[in-house]
């Protein structure tokens, strides 16, 4: 992802300007635009990264705010959004964009240093990879997220989550490769939290593992009812399970 940004705004008034130019002195290259359709999809080389500024007639805005929730479910994308404005004002942006897809709401009066510095983590995640695949596990067992950190980061970018909730405001922000989700959590279980995943189409098409302490037939019945990608036991030698790993992104 490059260091580029598509800012959305009604006027170009003082602190606008001035939120640009703190982006535009941060090297980011802005591309400023009016909550117009028409004038977003005419601009050529679109950037991955937006920034909606809203004030005035929110009104003006459902209809861009609809067409960036097109591109940021676009299959195979990773774009992302950031919101500006009151807390009414992002909580009536919230009524047309689901918030899952809302990377951050930043509320007026803004703090540029906080937005910059959000955006320079995005950067530095994206470029800092060095090609790696990335892999959200998924548990409640702090024990177990730590041993998967440790078993896997040598060879992929791991991002950890200790809740089905947790996760989903993880997917909305970063983009991974394969999801490892423990089958048996409390309050959202693995299969809630595999059906919201395979619900949204910004996320549908991650390859989902569960993983599972028990196996006996009735549990595994369970497990491969939900079609995920496989189900690897959590009882497995690290060796074997990272392998196991390994081996499922030879086969793609």
């Amino acid at each position: 992802m490059d260091k580029r940004i598509l800012f959305v705004s009604e006027s170009q008034n003082f602190l606008v300007t001035a939120m640009i130019k703190n982006l535009q002195d941060a090297r980011f290259e802005v591309i400023t635009s009016q909550p117009d359709i028409v004038e977003i999809q005419l601009k050529e080389n679109l950037p991955d990264i937006y920034i909606v500024y809203l004030e005035g007639d929110l009104n003006s805005f459902n209809g861009t705010l609809k067409y960036l929730k097109k591109l940021l479910t676009e299959e195979g994308k990773d774009r992302v959004l950031y919101l500006i404005g009151s807390q009414l004002e992002v909580s009536s942006a919230y009524e047309i964009i689901p918030k899952a897809l809302v990377s951050a709401a930043f509320m007026r009066p803004v703090n540029m240093t906080e937005v910059i510095a959000r955006l320079n983590t995005l950067i530095l995640d994206e470029e800092g990879s060095d090609g790696k695949k990335k892999i959200l596990v998924v548990d409640d067992d702090g024990i177990m997220l730590r041993s998967m950190n440790n078993w896997l980061s040598k060879k992929y970018d791991v991002y950890l989550a200790n809740s089905g909730l947790n996760a989903i405001s993880l997917l909305a922000q970063k983009h991974v490769d394969l999801i490892l989700l423990d089958y048996e959590m409390p309050v959202a279980s693995g299969l809630q939290v595999f059906e919201m995943i395979k619900a949204e189409p910004k996320t549908a098409g991650i390859p989902v593992i569960f993983l599972t302490a028990k196996d006996d037939k009735e549990t595994v019945m369970k497990v491969l009812a939900a079609k995920p990608e496989k189900y690897l036991l959590k009882t497995m030698e690290p060796e074997a399970l990272v392998k196991s790993v390994d081996d499922f992104f030879k086969g793609k």
